[in-house]
C-alpha cells in the first residue's frame, strides 16, 4: 500500500482563512471530518492534512486550493462594513454565509468598477443623502431617481414582476443588484458603496415582495454612503434618527407615497389585517412593509404589527427555481448589470475569456449562452 499524500499548507494562511470565514475551529473540524486537535496541529505547523482532508478544507472555507499553498496570507483590505440593527435588537458577529457573500460581492464589485474604467463607460451619478432629510422627502427623491411612477407600479401584475422591475430601475440607475441565498438566520440584505459600482444585496430566503423592500432599504444606505449588513426586522418603535429606522421609513415612503396611501385608505374602513393585506396587494409590497407604512403615517398602531403572522415574509411553496440552468442562475443572482459588464469587456478584449469565466464561475459554453441570453 502506498503512502498517503499530505499537503504542505501554510499555517498562517489557514489561520487567516478561518478568521475570514467566521467558522469556529470545532465546526470546521466537523466539516472536514477530523478531530479538532488535528486541525489545531495544522495551525501550529506540527502536522499537514491528507489530500482528502485538504480538499474538504478548501470546500469548507470556500477558497481555491492554491490559496493554502501561498507563503503568507493575502494582503487584502477588509471591507468596512457594519452589522446594523434597529434599537432593541441584539448585535452579533457576521455569520459565515454573510462573510462569504460579502467577499463574493466585493470581488465582483471591484472587478466591475475596474472594467467600467477600462471601457470608458459612464456611471450615473447618485446624489448623497443624509438621514437628517425627512424620510418622506428622501422617498420622493428615490422614486425620482428610479423613474417609476405610481400608476406603472400598481399596474404590475404581481410581486415577482415588481421585483424584476424595481431591480431593472436600480440597475439603470447604476447599481449592481444581487439576489443571493443566505438562509433564514442571515441578514435580509447588505449594501456596499463604490462610486463606480454601488451594490445592494437581498437574501432570497424571503418572498419577492419582501426582497423589494430590502433592496430599497439598502439603496437608502447606498445614498448615505454607508456599508451595512441589515437585520431590518422592523420592530423598532424608537427614534427615526436611527439610521436603520430611517432607511426602513425611506423604503416604505418610496414604495408607498403618502398621498397615494391616504387616497387608498379613504376607500377603506377600519384598519385591520384585511385592510393591510389590500394595501400590500395594491402597492405590490409585503404585508410587513404595508403595516410599517400605515403605522408611520399614523393610520395604524404597533399592535397591528404585533399581530402579523410570523411567516408573513416567507416564500410560498413551489417556484423554488428548480430546472434553471447555470446561465439563468448567474443572471438571477448577479443581475444583468454585473453579468453584461463582463460580457462586454470580453467582447472588447478588455478581459480574457478565462478571467470572465473565473469571476462569474461559469464554463466557456455558459459564457457564450450568457452573451446570447443578455442580447435577447
Amino acid at each position: 500500500m502506498g503512502r498517503s499524500i499530505h499537503v504542505p499548507i501554510t499555517p498562517s494562511v489557514l489561520q487567516w482563512a478561518i478568521e475570514e470565514s467566521g467558522l469556529s475551529t470545532d465546526v470546521l473540524a466537523e466539516r472536514v471530518d477530523v478531530d479538532e486537535t488535528e486541525l489545531e496541529a495544522w495551525l501550529r505547523g506540527q502536522a499537514q492534512p491528507s489530500l482528502t482532508a485538504f480538499k474538504k478544507l478548501a470546500v469548507a472555507l470556500r477558497r481555491p486550493t492554491a490559496t493554502f499553498l501561498l507563503p503568507r496570507p493575502p494582503n487584502t483590505k477588509p471591507v468596512g462594513i457594519e452589522f446594523r440593527h434597529p434599537p432593541g435588537v441584539a448585535s452579533r458577529d457576521l455569520l459565515p454565509e454573510e462573510r462569504l457573500r460579502i467577499r463574493e460581492v466585493t470581488r465582483l464589485q471591484d472587478a466591475v468598477a475596474w472594467l467600467l474604467d477600462e471601457m470608458g463607460d459612464t456611471t450615473p451619478e447618485l446624489p448623497r443623502l443624509s438621514s437628517s432629510v425627512t424620510s418622506e422627502a428622501a422617498g420622493m427623491r428615490l422614486r425620482d431617481i428610479l423613474n417609476v411612477d405610481i400608476a406603472t407600479q400598481t399596474g404590475w401584475p404581481d410581486a415577482s414582476t415588481a421585483l424584476k422591475e424595481w431591480r431593472r430601475a436600480l440597475e439603470t440607475a447604476g447599481v449592481l443588484v444581487f439576489l443571493l441565498p443566505m438562509g433564514a438566520d442571515a441578514a435580509r440584505g447588505f449594501s456596499i458603496w463604490n462610486p463606480r459600482a454601488p451594490a445592494v444585496v437581498a437574501n432570497t430566503h424571503w418572498n419577492p415582495a419582501a426582497r423589494v423592500f430590502t433592496l430599497l432599504h439598502e439603496f437608502a444606505h447606498v445614498l448615505t454612503r454607508t456599508n451595512s449588513v441589515c437585520a431590518e426586522d422592523g420592530r423598532s418603535q424608537g427614534s427615526a434618527t436611527n439610521i436603520e429606522r430611517w432607511c426602513e421609513q425611506v423604503a416604505a415612503a418610496t414604495l408607498m407615497p403618502e398621498t397615494s396611501v391616504r387616497a387608498f385608505m379613504r376607500r377603506e374602513g377600519a384598519v385591520n389585517l384585511g385592510t393591510t393585506s389590500r394595501v400590500a396587494a395594491h402597492f405590490l409590497v409585503s404585508l410587513r412593509a404595508a403595516t410599517l407604512r400605515l403605522i408611520g403615517l399614523g393610520l395604524a398602531k404597533w399592535s397591528l404589527y404585533n399581530s402579523l403572522p410570523a411567516a408573513s415574509d416567507a416564500k410560498r411553496g413551489g417556484g423554488g427555481g428548480s430546472g434553471r440552468n447555470r446561465v439563468q442562475v448567474r443572471i438571477d443572482e448577479y443581475g444583468r448589470r454585473t453579468t453584461s459588464t463582463f460580457v462586454r469587456a470580453v467582447q472588447r478584449d478588455v478581459i480574457a475569456i478565462a478571467d470572465a469565466m473565473r469571476y462569474l464561475d461559469v464554463s466557456d459554453q455558459n459564457l457564450i449562452d450568457l452573451e446570447k441570453s443578455l442580447a435577447a
